[in-house]
């Protein structure tokens, strides 16, 4: 009977992350710090290009629009620079931390009671070495940062807009509770798919480590069991596949839809505004340039949270063989000495 390795649950999980994290602290604090520079710095490009719309408006000649595309120019390098630094040391603190994680997993694995290795079958060990490992690892590496950049900035963004005027924030709010609800619905059904897959994964490697051994499936005839077997759970790969698929398609569908509804909200807001004497053109622009920059960092946060199912899944696997005791040594037969190095000649 297969009785596969213990899997984490999610307060154990965070408990190896806080323990993994208290030595990269300071590392990750400086690059979340770094990451809020470059969101600011990013959020003077729609003022300074609202600023160009009103010289323009009032017919200003082309000498004083210099200043402004100065400023858009010194902004692009000073986003540029600190985003970069601010990734770098996310994923730097991120890397550490996983690299004690596989450290500890490693170990664990090559201390493994053989008889418990064989319950589970290879595959399961197998899966959690290569593809939980991948997925986690590349999570770090690129979805930590980009989620940490594209958060800040989504709230300075909002906090921009509210210094422009707060009735052009409540227009491009009108996408909040669209996006919230599709968020929530996503990770209800997203969850359980990508432990199933996960799970999968390792079954179906498992199946297939067999082709080491096709000789004795010859030898017992067991052709047609072993090929019914790895189309069985070929074809659940591929439904679980499919079923993601098809999630990620309305999930993004529904985006889509709150991006409308808010781009909606701020161009009425702004037309309002300015047909009232409130704002300039300039200012209504800043803001329906504010919203629109919104769809990148959104996006990336709500995507993000597709890779972080994913990403969990494998994460619970790793750390539950992380957590497992050592076997013991089994002590030495009596009247045995341990090896030692021959003399040197």
């Amino acid at each position: 009977m297969t009785t596969r390795l213990p899997v984490a649950d999610g307060a154990r999980m965070r408990a190896v992350l806080g323990e993994l994290l208290r030595p990269q602290r300071g590392t990750a604090l400086l690059g979340l710090v770094t990451l809020v520079g470059a969101a600011a710095v990013s959020l003077l490009t729609a003022p300074l290009l609202g600023r160009i719309v009103d010289l323009v408006a009032d017919g200003r000649g082309a000498d004083a629009v210099t200043a402004p595309v100065l400023g858009l120019v010194g902004v692009a390098v000073g986003q540029g620079v600190l985003a970069m630094l601010g990734v770098a040391l996310v994923a730097r603190a991120g890397e550490t931390m996983l690299a004690g994680l596989r450290e500890r997993f490693v170990d664990r694995a090559l201390h493994l009671d053989l008889e418990q290795l064989e319950r589970a079958g290879s595959g399961d060990l197998t899966s959690r070495v290569t593809d939980d490992v991948s997925v986690v690892a590349e999570a770090v590496r690129e979805a930590l940062p980009e989620f940490a950049r594209s958060a800040l900035l989504i709230g300075l963004t909002l906090v921009a807009l509210l210094a422009l005027d707060w009735r052009l924030l409540l227009g491009a709010l009108l996408a909040v509770p669209i996006q919230a609800w599709t968020a929530r619905w996503f990770l209800t059904r997203s969850g359980p798919i990508y432990a199933a897959q996960r799970i999968a994964y390792g079954d179906q490697q498992q199946l297939l480590d067999t082709a080491a051994g096709v000789s004795t499936v010859r030898a017992f005839r067991l052709h047609d069991q072993h090929r019914d077997r790895v189309a069985e759970r070929a074809d659940a790969v591929v439904g679980l596949a499919m079923r993601v698929i098809r999630l990620q398609t309305r999930f993004f569908g529904r985006l889509n839809a709150a991006e409308y509804l808010g781009v909606t909200g701020v161009l009425v807001a702004g037309f309002w505004l300015v047909t009232s004497g409130e704002a300039t053109i300039g200012t209504a622009s800043a803001a329906a340039l504010y919203f629109i920059n919104l769809f990148g960092p959104v996006n990336v946060v709500l995507f993000q949270l597709d890779v972080a199912q994913s990403a969990i899944a494998g994460l619970r696997r790793i750390v539950g063989v992380a957590d497992l005791a050592p076997s013991p040594i089994p002590p030495s037969p009596p009247g045995r000495t341990a090896p030692t190095s021959a003399p040197a000649a």
